[in-house]
């Protein structure tokens, strides 16, 4: 199974799981503070958890289930919790494993990351990685099983750096005519990505709750070396991504095209208090 998560920004980290009692991915609960639960929490609805299966050229490759916690304060900061996790399920876990697990804590008031865990099993790999972010860089302590932690410092100058967490609540607070574009930088585990997206206007989605309007953004996401410059012989992977057109702005839907075939990422349930 091609290891797309971290290229797909938002619904892309949600993830695959082999059994119900696996698909709970559930945020850590933050310190109280004096949050007003009248403010509205941009990009996070509190308490939602989203549902997805994984296809890759029409076949079952993963099921994906996305949580956000209550808001909270960490550092001083208003902040919430969020949680995501990815296992192989149908033949393709019978081919290969694979596991991305990801917990993130993000600053509410800025939409960025403050930390980020993750733990990833592709095959017989696994590492564990734990990223602090700053204002403008992170270090990463990312330790492969059996192998001594490595320490990763990123600087990215001017520029803001996301998770996948924060990218995916960036793109839901996003508004654009069609034809504006963005560019992100996305840290996923240890690897970087410059990502662009652009706004390619509404339609009619077909879902598995019948048709629905949605907004529908286009790009291109590459990966990048510590220098932010292309890592060499890596091509541009393309993607979209719907989002329900009202004011949640409910990930419906992504599609990418991969070495190994298209993947689509649907979405099969949606709660919310």
């Amino acid at each position: 199974m091609v290891r797309f998560a971290p290229a797909l920004l938002s619904v892309l980290t949600l993830a695959a799981c082999g059994g119900a009692a696996e698909l709970d991915a559930q945020p850590p609960t933050l310190a109280p503070g004096p949050v007003d639960t009248d403010d509205a929490i941009a990009g996070f609805a509190p308490g939602e958890a989203l549902a997805f299966e994984v296809r890759l050229a029409g076949v079952l490759a993963g099921e994906a289930r996305f949580s956000a916690g209550q808001p909270g304060i960490v550092d001083g900061r208003r902040a919430i919790a969020v949680s995501s996790v990815m296992r192989s399920a149908g033949a393709f876990a019978l081919i290969k494993e694979v596991k991305d697990a990801v917990t993130s804590v993000i600053d509410l008031e800025r939409l960025r990351p403050l930390r980020t865990t993750s733990d990833v099993i592709f095959g017989p790999r696994r590492y564990h990685a734990e990223t602090v972010f700053t204002e403008h860089g992170a270090s990463i302590q990312f330790t492969p099983a059996g192998e001594p932690t490595r320490g990763l410092v990123y600087d990215f100058g001017e520029a803001i750096v996301h998770d996948a967490h924060s990218a995916m609540a960036l793109v839901r607070t996003w508004t654009a005519d069609p034809g504006e574009r963005i560019a992100l930088w996305v840290i996923g585990g240890r690897r970087i990505w410059r990502t662009e997206i652009w706004s390619a206007g509404t339609e009619i989605l077909g879902t598995r709750m019948g048709n629905q309007p949605a907004l529908r953004l286009d790009g291109t996401s590459i990966r990048s070396r510590a220098d932010l410059t292309p890592e060499p012989n890596k091509p541009p992977r393309s993607f979209s991504v719907w989002l329900s057109d009202d004011a949640d702005r409910v990930p419906l839907r992504f599609s990418a095209h991969t070495e190994l075939g298209d993947v689509t990422i649907e979405l099969v349930e949606y709660e919310r208090p």
